[in-house]
């Protein structure tokens, strides 16, 4: 069975304010073309370096789910495990939540008001993540309880969060963590809802360009060394990326207090862009979903590694990022990661698709993709 997360046209959510900024700005961002240098300039450099790495859309639908399920529970933990050493070996690893579990008494439910197992918090922790954005246009699918019963499940599995929230002052608090003696900010937010905005305008971020930066000016000034952006945006089964984000990503990164932006939304890839030295993500695709044959990429993900070198005057170097591919096998109810799945004879007769995967990544990622080693 497939099922689908649609939602109105994502153009609408900058309404205004990202339109003034793309008139202001003649250049748009273009491909990494310049990442050699960028990785030059962090190479070598004094100061303390983590890394930093981060993954798409968690869109479990009810396929997806009844793949989990074990007796009358649910075990996520196999369904990320090839990506478990990986991601274990980051300083901080960043998921993408799209959906809320469902509060306790409600059912399950998929598109279009979708409601989770609480379980897949704990297979999050087990697959390798530190934490994980959860502002989407489906954080409001259960309502307020819904955001509740979402954060209490992370927050039971050891799970970081950012972009929603249960009280005023939880919405205040900068969400930080530290790693490798750098404190790091992470910030999230979303385009807007589908249907209901939550119940008060505190319980998710949605982005505003002004917010964003003021948000990030707070965290720099009360000691981030880094401030990561995960921004929920952009059109569905889009691959190029729009002039909208472009134009945000362009204003966002010209900021010192925002050192990469993650993107997630469209479902699928899109291109990663360097401004000032800094990158922008703009979609990591999904990590699992079950959106259909009629859309192949959208079985298509990554990992993306960012290495940061902090200097001792608090100057930020990124390097490039390094992309590995990963795809969602439906059928097995496993992510695989295809630099380790395409190194492995057991699994030969899933080479082709495997390849045909990595090959739609680099046509989109290009340059920053690792190389097949096999």
């Amino acid at each position: 069975m497939v099922e689908r997360s649609r939602r109105p046209s994502a153009r609408l959510w900058l309404a205004g304010a990202v339109f003034a900024i793309a008139a202001a700005i003649a250049p748009l961002l273009q491909p990494g073309s310049s990442s050699a240098r960028t990785a030059d300039a962090s190479e070598g450099q004094p100061g303390r370096s983590i890394t930093v790495m981060a993954t798409g859309e968690i869109l479990p639908h009810p396929s997806v789910v009844a793949h989990a399920r074990t007796g009358d529970d649910y075990d996520f933990a196999p369904m990320f495990a090839d990506l478990a050493p990986l991601l274990g070996a980051a300083d901080l690893a960043i998921c993408h939540l799209e959906v809320p579990v469902a509060p306790a008494g409600a059912a399950l439910s998929g598109y279009p008001e979708f409601g989770i197992p609480s379980e897949i918090a704990a297979g999050i922790r087990a697959g390798g993540w530190d934490r994980c954005s959860t502002a989407s246009n489906h954080a409001n699918d259960k309502g307020t309880k819904g955001i509740a019963a979402t954060l209490n499940a992370l927050d039971a599995a050891g799970v970081g969060h950012s972009g929603t929230a249960r009280t005023p002052k939880e919405a205040a608090r900068i969400p930080t963590v530290t790693v490798q003696g750098l404190d790091v900010a992470h910030l999230s937010y979303t385009w807007g809802f589908n249907g209901t905005a939550p119940a008060q305008p505190w319980m998710a971020n949605v982005i505003e360009p002004n917010t964003i930066l003021a948000d990030a000016r707070a965290a720099k000034s009360a000691g981030a060394d880094l401030v990561v952006i995960s921004l929920h945006w952009g059109d569905e089964y889009d691959i190029a990326g729009n002039d909208q984000q472009r134009a945000l990503a362009q204003q966002l990164l010209a900021s010192s207090d925002i050192d990469l932006l993650v993107g997630t939304g469209p479902h699928v890839l899109q291109p990663i862009v360097e401004s000032n030295g800094k990158f922008a993500l703009l979609s990591l695709g999904n990590l699992v979903a079950n959106q259909g044959s009629e859309h192949p990429d959208t079985y298509d993900g990554a990992v993306a590694t960012v290495t940061f070198t902090v200097a001792d005057d608090g100057t930020v170097h990124s390097a490039a990022p390094v992309v590995r591919p990963t795809w969602y096998d439906a059928a097995a109810g496993r992510v695989r990661l295809l630099p380790v799945a395409l190194a492995d004879a057991s699994l030969t007769a899933e080479w082709p698709v495997f390849e045909a995967s990595w090959a739609r990544t680099s046509a989109v990622l290009g340059p920053f993709v690792v190389a097949i080693d096999r």
